[in-house]
């Protein structure tokens, strides 16, 4: 069991560093050398996240649920919540924001945990985000944040800074968002998570294009673009293209713009990312209209 946990604690390093090749080898290794079924459901669970950030939602779903099944038989109540919390990621990553909602709601409603409630409240705050309910997913973020705090979790903390910056960007209060997501970085750095430090970048960008800085915008974007292309994060991939091409639209490259877009649409038709596939479309629809026609030579 040593030899499993240390597997366990290399993964996670190379995992915060982006390696997700090498973490993915050492969760796989945990899992199957391990007798204890708390060790193997945990490496599962770290198998889906891994997997989650590639993109390969079915084997995210199917080392999910093995965790939970595994947890459910060894009655590992704390292991069975993990588990669960990863397959409502994939929901969310997927666009299946029904069935993740679901998820999340029945675990906030049903956990004593202060860390677990937080989390669900963070997932439903980024679902109902995208789905443009601004002021009921500000509360879910808000609560949330408190609820780490109580627990003591710095990651949901940094998190929470973050998606707060973003929604509060979206609100329109530019200053208070600008001020969150810096915060957000520093926080992001002290734990020395690379994704998120990628993350926060992206919606710094988002940030900077809002206040009219276009081309620090696209500076920032393409720096979170670099890291997520490099870890293989293709769902992120999909988030700094589009913005890049949003932002090029703004300096009037509509060419650019489309480039973007397309680009995303088709990552975004490969891994399956339906609500990303129906925004560029509409993106692409919009735009490609107002293109002047091409002269035939």
């Amino acid at each position: 069991m040593p030899h499993s946990a240390e597997l366990l604690e290399e993964g996670r390093r190379y995992e915060g560093h982006g390696v997700l090749d090498r973490a993915l080898e050492n969760y796989v290794r945990a899992a199957e050398e391990a007798a204890d079924p708390s060790i193997v459901a945990e490496a599962l669970t770290h198998q889906s996240r891994v997997h989650r950030c590639r993109s390969e939602w079915d084997s995210a779903l199917e080392t999910a649920r093995r965790a939970q099944e595994i947890a459910i038989t060894a009655k590992l109540d704390g292991s069975l919540v993990e588990a669960t919390i990863a397959e409502g990621n994939v929901m969310i990553c997927r666009g299946d924001f029904p069935e993740a909602l679901a998820i999340f709601r029945r675990l906030a409603d049903t956990s004593t945990d202060a860390r677990v409630r937080g989390i669900a409240l963070q997932n439903i705050g980024s679902i109902l985000w995208q789905q443009g309910q601004l002021g009921a997913a500000e509360r879910a973020l808000s609560e949330s944040l408190g609820w780490f705090q109580r627990a003591g979790y710095a990651l949901g903390e940094a998190i929470a800074l973050n998606n707060h910056g973003r929604i509060t960007l979206e609100r329109g209060n530019l200053e208070l968002a600008k001020q969150l997501l810096t915060q957000a970085r520093q926080a992001a750095r002290a734990i020395e998570d690379a994704e998120l430090t990628a993350l926060v970048a992206l919606n710094y960008a988002a940030a900077l294009d809002a206040g009219g800085d276009h081309r620090g915008a696209i500076q920032e974007a393409s720096t979170a673009l670099g890291y997520f292309r490099a870890s293989g994060n293709r769902w992120r991939e999909i988030e700094c293209l589009r913005l890049i091409g949003t932002v090029s639209e703004r300096l009037g490259d509509r060419a650019d713009a489309i480039r973007c877009h397309q680009h995303a649409l088709n990552v975004a038709e490969q891994i399956g990312a339906r609500h990303d596939i129906r925004v560029i479309r509409e993106f692409l629809s919009r735009v490609g209209r107002s293109m002047p026609a091409a002269i035939s030579q």
